[in-house]
């Protein structure tokens, strides 16, 4: 009677359990239908080719880079390609796979097909499916039921072709014809047996041959020896047969210059996006005109002595050229030395915009001013006075007691008001000695201030970038200035007007600088360095001559007698010999005959023998016979040593 009550019991817990057992396996199976993976995840795929292409504005390509490369499949794909993936599934990718008799069981208990469940890319295709059950202690259940289902809808080729699309192929490049139009210059489905093997060793190995050679000969033997197992003969051919590729992801020709313009792209803010094409100000044809006039040149500076030239086009505000003796990035963009003279023409044209005239007279003389309680005496160059002259000539000859005299008369804080406005990358304070150039800019910030006074007194967006473009022409926005107008195109043309007497009369003459162009020299303490600044559209140009230690270069290497002749040079590249440099002439300008020495318009009852041509605004014209000052003063001779 024990016994049986025993087995009573002993029943009753097994049809307990056993109940139990079903009910926990139909639970699970209620779950399994209930579960939804994204079964559309192994063809999503976002990324899209990234190039970007830099092009001179002579429209040369200079750089071109495949940033990252993601183009469609073609709608045919060698049959063998299906057949080592199918191995490489099988073979030697690594994946969780039901292969143990534990988990083929269960396949069995869910009625889960274990057809092609072996397959590692099939069991990667579903793990993207099913990423969001990750944490789910069914998720193995769930994910051989997703690869199932996957291959129920799509078939193995289905699943073959989107990972196809979206494997990563080295050398930033998704999908096997990225890779194929890359590496052999043409489609997949056009792929001859030794680019098969290639391919599909560097998609199973993940590295390119000069990465570990050993091993890729070692892989591509053992894919070789898969498609030779039923006695195909043409992939023991295909083995021995050499397969050139190639491995530059870009074309840079001209490195030190498009890592400048890489750089600035960065600093506006612009990433690579689609297919980029940016158009550089930088003209090849301008680079080379800047490289010879150096290289002529160079032989007859001081020795050891280095040569900058930097041009910028004023009708667009851009970079056009930038070179030097050596280290042309350092010399142009980074290196800053004292610009002396050449900031004089800041000062008439600050003048100019408060209604100072270029015919006034002011008097040329050897001034003391009070200098936080300490006397302050500049002289000229060559202790030489002029005495009273009109305006002009104080920037024609570089008269350093004119120009300082006209600046304070002017008011200093308007005068370093200018100069920031123009663009000069220095915090200019208003000092009596300001108007000299006592502080230091690069040579191509120099081109830029000028290119605002060469564009008719419009300060430009400048730099090395004209505009950037996707493919289809639409523009990629970046940050960039506005066209900001600094001073009126009639200021801005007085000062080139008088300018275009440097090179004619002034302290250019004799250089070779074409006639027309407006030019103003500097040359700083000591004759440490020699700069030329040139307005002859459409380009401002500068040029600087000095020692890398600020040694002088002794009395001839004054900015007339070594920069300008490197302008000079350029010119001769650009333009030619002989020829005239035309400025343009806003409207508002009136030009008159006055006399050389007193700067009265002539006409009437005044006449001189000697006159020149003046340029005044059209509502500032000044009556014949009127003698101007900017202050009273005394009529003087010329004096020298006052």
């Amino acid at each position: 009677m024990r016994y049986l009550k025993l087995f009573l019991i002993l029943a009753v817990l097994g049809a307990a359990g056993a109940a139990g057992t079903m009910w926990y396996l139909e639970k699970v199976r209620i779950k399994l239908e209930l579960y939804s993976p994204d079964m559309g995840a192994m063809f999503y795929f976002d990324r899209k080719t990234k190039t970007v292409s830099i092009y001179s504005k002579d429209n040369i390509l200079m750089y071109k880079k495949v940033y990252e490369r993601a183009d469609v499949m073609p709608s045919v794909i060698p049959a063998d390609f299906y057949a080592l993936m199918s191995y490489a599934g099988r073979n030697i990718y690594t994946c969780e796979r039901p292969d143990t008799e534990d988990e083929i069981k269960l396949l069995k208990k869910y009625e889960i097909p274990a057809g092609g469940l072996d397959d590692c890319i099939v069991m990667y295709q579903a793990e993207k499916a099913a990423y969001m059950y990750k944490d789910d202690p069914h998720y193995d259940l769930v994910l051989w039921k997703t690869a199932a289902d996957l291959i129920k809808m799509h078939g193995m080729q289905g699943i073959y072709d989107a990972y196809l699309q979206t494997v990563y192929m080295q050398s930033d490049l998704w999908g096997l014809e990225s890779a194929s139009l890359f590496y052999f210059g043409k489609s997949a489905e056009f792929a001859d047996r030794p680019q098969i093997l290639w391919l599909m060793t560097v998609m199973t190995l993940n590295i390119l041959p000069y990465e570990d050679i050993e091993s890729f000969v070692k892989r591509t033997g053992e894919l070789a020896q898969f498609m030779t197992k039923d006695g195909n003969k043409a992939y023991s051919d295909a083995l021995r047969t050499p397969v050139e590729y190639n491995i530059t992801a870009m074309t840079d020709e001209y490195p030190q210059y498009t890592s400048l313009i890489l750089e600035e792209m960065e600093r506006r803010g612009v990433q690579p996006s689609g297919e980029m094409t940016v158009t550089s100000g930088l003209s090849l044809a301008t680079i080379k005109a800047a490289q010879e006039a150096i290289a002529e040149r160079l032989p007859l500076v001081p020795e050891g002595a280095n040569i900058v030239l930097a041009v910028v086009n004023t009708e667009d505000g851009s970079i056009e050229a930038l070179a030097a003796s050596n280290r042309f990035r350092f010399r142009t963009m980074q290196m800053k030395r004292q610009i002396g003279s050449t900031f004089k023409p800041v000062v008439y044209l600050t003048a100019f915009e408060n209604g100072f005239r270029p015919n006034q007279l002011i008097n040329d003389k050897r001034y003391e001013y009070k200098n936080h309680g300490k006397p302050y005496s500049p002289v000229n160059y060559d202790d030489y006075y002029m005495g009273v002259i009109p305006l002009r000539k104080g920037l024609v000859f570089s008269l350093n007691n004119a120009t300082i005299r006209l600046a304070t008369l002017t008011g200093l804080n308007k005068v370093a008001d200018t100069a920031k406005d123009m663009g000069m990358a220095y915090d200019v304070k208003p000092y009596l000695a300001m108007p000299l150039g006592i502080f230091p800019l690069t040579a191509v910030n120099l081109a830029q201030v000028y290119s605002v006074i060469g564009a008719g007194g419009i300060r430009k967006d400048s730099g090395l970038i004209l505009n950037i473009r996707q493919t289809n022409g639409d523009p990629v926005f970046y940050a960039k200035r506005r066209p900001t107008p600094i001073v009126s195109p009639v200021s801005a043309y007085q000062v080139m007007h008088i300018l275009q007497d440097g090179p004619r009369i002034g302290t250019a003459r004799g250089s070779g600088i074409l006639l027309g162009t407006a030019a103003k020299t500097g040359t700083t303490n000591e004759y440490k360095d020699a700069w030329t600044a040139a307005i002859a559209p459409p380009y401002s140009i500068v040029a600087w001559v000095g020692f890398d230690d600020n040694r002088s270069m002794g009395e001839k290497g004054t900015g007339g007698s070594l920069a300008a002749p490197v302008v000079a040079a350029f010119q001769k590249r650009i333009w030619g010999e002989g020829q005239k440099i035309d400025l343009n002439i806003p409207q508002g300008v009136v030009f008159k005959e006055a006399d050389s020495y007193s700067g009265v318009v002539t006409g009437g009852a005044c006449q001189s023998k000697k006159v020149y041509i003046e340029a005044f605004a059209e509502d500032s014209v000044p009556e014949p016979c009127v003698r101007s000052a900017v202050e009273k003063m005394e009529s003087e001779n010329t004096t020298k040593g006052q």
